[in-house]
């Protein structure tokens, strides 16, 4: 179960690819503090957090997001991915896929 029709986009591409994938999974960092990434991901033994970003209109999402990224910056460099709801989500699902695979 997952929480939006971009959300079932990107699992089913997933699995569609047979790449392992978590929904959700508690991701905490060093300092304690933690968040439920939308998709943790396993490619080539490496984990990855997948977020996807649907709601930048909404002010208080985009200030969420902002302190959101903010904190995988800091605490994951590297390891997040992010996909944008568009017209093109499946494209930019499938072309990110091809990037880490």
């Amino acid at each position: 179960m997952v929480r939006s029709k971009s959300e079932v986009i990107i699992a089913n591409m997933l699995t569609e690819r047979n790449i392992p994938f978590w929904y959700e999974k508690i991701l905490s960092a060093p300092d304690g503090t933690f968040y439920l990434p939308d998709f943790t991901l396993i490619v080539k033994g490496e984990e990855y957090c997948l977020e996807h970003v649907g709601r930048l209109d909404l002010p208080q999402y985009k200030t969420h997001w902002e302190k959101k990224k903010q904190w995988y910056d800091k605490h994951f460099p590297g390891r997040l991915l992010t996909t944008f709801e568009s017209y093109n989500l499946s494209e930019d699902i499938h072309k990110l896929i091809n990037e880490i695979s």
